[in-house]
């Protein structure tokens, strides 16, 4: 295509020396906090928008783009000249120009495949440096009204909005979907509490990929995955009586014993690493609230926990080798899938019998792939394992979590070897005892109101 044909001999752009450009004393628009991701973007990508002046020097439009070249040290801007224009019609372009722009819209759909599009590219571009406070959230946000799930927090088959989110905390689905904006808020607002339960974890359990993935896109990954505080503070809420006592045999971070002293509970767990357990007690005294950690060999819960004292035995295990978290050789982590079965599913008989009748047990559990890519079924293993003990499947549901970098991943992942991304983690409840007793022991659901998080676009672990 010869593009010289389309020049136009109306259109004059010069460079003009920024200290020669006058901004106008009365511009109405404020423009301060536009300035860093136009810096940017001039960065990124060049100069691209001329500025439009009068004869005068005197700005019609881009004081923010020139705040961003005198920022940059720019010498010269390119600049229209509108000498076309009467003063009177630049007075009237200058306001037409700015109200112009706050009538746009994001179509939602367009926006999502646009964010997608370059975050899987092989030089992804940061999108938070142009404004874009949080992509992470505003992709999964917008998935999540695609799926058609949005409105879950605002149904209670009524009419009457609100009410399930209110009264359950989430509503009392099969799904329970961390993307949503209250589930964020909520997530937010247990973090701003100060919350650490990264503190202890290793960060050489990051797998290399990860590691590379994470360094090349900017992400916030950390070296092992962290309890989500909604989704304890639900399990609380649903399953365990109040101020019951809750039996956690596979402790790990901090979040389920400082959200169940929060709350009002008596939490005891069981965490093989000295450096986590410090790290968990420490966190739980700068906080304010009551729990109990012991650092053994959950094999060994006998000398710590009374058989049918606990109302509520509630734990994440290992998921097999999926993260390895010590090189002890007590880790089941650190253990062939037999083996790991083996001591996994003692763990759990001696767990269920600290258990009280008629309780719940709740294992937050997902299926992980073996050596030769083919899924372990881990989660059937778990199910298998509780039923032999005395604990059968009540409910199960599934957690969907925040993509991430889920939609990195994808392509190659999938193009490769036709694996899909997991995104969920599967929630077991499962129950000792009579269930038509339920009714005895458990009333209605109770809510509290935490402190709002600050409003920093953050997300949280």
């Amino acid at each position: 295509m010869d593009i010289e044909q389309y020049l136009s001999k109306k259109t004059r752009i010069y460079d003009i020396p920024v200290d020669e450009l006058i901004p106008y004393q009365n511009n109405p628009r404020l423009n301060d906090d536009a300035v860093p991701a136009l810096v940017e973007s001039i960065k990124q990508f060049g100069f691209k928008v001329p500025l439009v002046v009068g004869s005068d020097m005197v700005i019609a439009a881009g004081h923010t783009r020139l705040k961003a070249a005198k920022r940059l040290h720019m010498e010269t801007v390119p600049c229209i000249m509108a000498d076309d224009l009467t003063p009177e019609q630049i007075d009237a372009f200058r306001l037409a120009d700015n109200k112009a722009g706050e009538a746009a819209q994001w179509d939602d759909q367009k926006l999502l495949e646009e964010l997608q599009k370059i975050a899987a590219a092989d030089y992804p571009v940061e999108m938070t440096d142009f404004g874009f406070d949080d992509v992470e959230t505003m992709l999964e946000k917008l998935a999540a009204e695609e799926d058609g799930l949005a409105g879950l927090a605002d149904y209670d088959g009524t009419g009457n909005s609100g009410s399930l989110a209110d009264d359950f905390i989430a509503p009392p689905f099969s799904i329970l979907d961390s993307r949503q904006g209250y589930w964020q808020d909520r997530k937010r607002a247990w973090k701003a509490l100060g919350l650490r339960s990264e503190v202890g974890r290793d960060d050489a359990l990051l797998g290399q990929g990860l590691k590379d993935l994470a360094e090349k896109t900017h992400a916030n990954l950390n070296g092992t995955s962290i309890f989500d505080p909604v989704l304890c503070e639900i399990i609380y809420r649903w399953f365990c009586p109040e101020d019951g006592k809750v039996f956690d045999c596979f402790a790990g971070g901090s979040v389920r014993g400082v959200i169940a002293g929060y709350l009002g509970y008596d939490y005891t767990g069981i965490e093989l690493q000295p450096e986590q357990v410090e790290a968990n007690r420490q966190n739980a005294q700068e906080i304010g609230t009551p729990a109990t950690w012991y650092c053994d060999d959950s094999q060994n819960a006998d000398k710590y926990v009374e058989d049918n004292t606990a109302d509520l035995l509630f734990s994440c295990p290992p998921y097999a080798d999926l993260e390895q978290y010590s090189d002890d050789p007590r880790d089941i982590s650190t253990m062939e899938y037999d083996d790991f079965l083996r001591v996994y599913a003692n763990i759990i008989g001696i767990a269920l019998r600290k258990l009280k009748s008629d309780r719940f047990a709740v294992f937050v559990v997902g299926d992980v792939r073996g050596p030769d890519g083919y899924y372990r079924d881990f989660v059937s293993d778990t199910i298998r394992i509780f039923e032999r003990n005395g604990a059968r499947l009540y409910n199960q549901i599934i957690l969907i979590e925040q993509l991430a970098t889920a939609p990195l991943r994808a392509r190659r992942q999938f193009n490769g070897l036709r694996k899909v991304v997991k995104c969920h983690q599967n929630v077991l409840v499962f129950y000792k005892g009579d269930p038509q007793r339920i009714k005895d022991n458990y009333g209605e659901v109770e809510t509290i109101d935490l402190p709002p998080a600050p409003d920093d676009g953050a997300e949280g672990a």
